[in-house]
C-alpha cells in the first residue's frame, strides 16, 4: 500500500476540523486538557434524591437512591414514595451496565438506552482521555469525548474553574443537556436537572438526605 501523499495532510486536517466543529460552528478547535474535567466528577456515597420525571405528557415522581458499592459500581434505584419500583440500574466497572429490575412500561430498548446515556454523562463515564478533543469560543470551552455515536461535552469557563453544563450531542447537534448544583465535584450535587432537546423529556433530582454508613 502506498504512503498517503504528504501534500494532502493540510487538506485532511481541515476536513477533520470541520467535522469536529460541525455541532458548534461558532467554536474553534483548541488544545485542551482532559484532566481539566476530572475535578468536577461527582462523588456519590449513599444519597437519596426526590425525583420528578416528565416525558411526553406523562409524569412520574418518587425517590432515587444513588449508592456507590464496595466494588466501585454505582447502583440507582428509583421507586415511588409508596415503594413501587420503577427501575434498579447498575453502572458497573469496565463501563458495563446492568438492569436489575425495570417496570414493564419502561422496559423498552430506546428508553433504557436513553437513560443509560443520560446517567453515563452525569457519572462522567466514557470520558477516556484517548477520545478527548477540545473546542473553544470567547466564553467557554467544550471538553469533548467521542462516543460510539456522537460526543459527550463538559462545558467549562475558559479557565476551567467552573462546570457550566454538560451535553450529549449527535454528529449534527446537541440532543440533551444537564446541570449539577453545586458543580464543584466535592461530593454529591444538591440538585441535578436533565433536559432533552429533541423531545419532551426532563428529569429533576433534589437531594433530601445523605445516608450515613453504620
Amino acid at each position: 500500500m502506498s504512503r498517503f501523499p504528504r501534500r494532502f495532510l493540510p487538506f485532511l486536517s481541515l476536513v477533520l476540523l470541520g467535522f469536529s466543529c460541525g455541532t458548534y460552528p461558532h467554536a474553534l478547535a483548541t488544545t485542551g486538557n482532559p484532566d481539566c474535567v476530572k475535578k468536577f466528577k461527582p462523588v456519590f456515597g449513599e444519597i437519596m434524591y426526590r425525583t420528578s420525571v416528565d416525558v411526553v405528557g406523562k409524569h412520574l415522581s418518587g425517590l432515587l437512591l444513588v449508592k456507590t458499592m464496595p466494588d466501585s459500581s454505582i447502583r440507582m434505584v428509583f421507586t415511588s414514595e409508596l415503594g413501587f419500583g420503577f427501575f434498579d440500574f447498575g453502572f458497573l466497572p469496565g463501563d458495563q451496565f446492568k438492569v436489575f429490575q425495570v417496570t414493564p412500561q419502561m422496559n423498552r430498548k430506546a428508553i433504557l438506552k436513553t437513560l443509560r446515556k443520560d446517567f453515563d454523562l452525569i457519572l462522567f463515564r466514557h470520558a477516556d482521555p484517548a477520545n478527548y478533543f477540545s473546542l473553544r469560543d470567547s466564553q467557554v470551552v467544550y471538553n469533548g469525548f467521542r462516543q460510539s455515536s456522537g460526543s459527550n461535552y463538559y462545558i467549562t469557563d475558559t479557565a476551567c474553574r467552573q462546570l457550566i453544563k454538560m451535553q450529549r450531542a449527535s454528529s449534527h447537534k446537541p440532543v440533551m443537556e444537564a446541570w449539577m448544583q453545586p458543580a464543584d465535584g466535592r461530593g454529591a450535587p444538591d440538585s441535578i436537572f436533565i433536559r432533552h432537546l429533541n423531545f419532551d423529556f426532563t428529569i429533576s433530582l433534589k437531594k433530601i438526605s445523605t445516608i450515613a454508613n453504620p
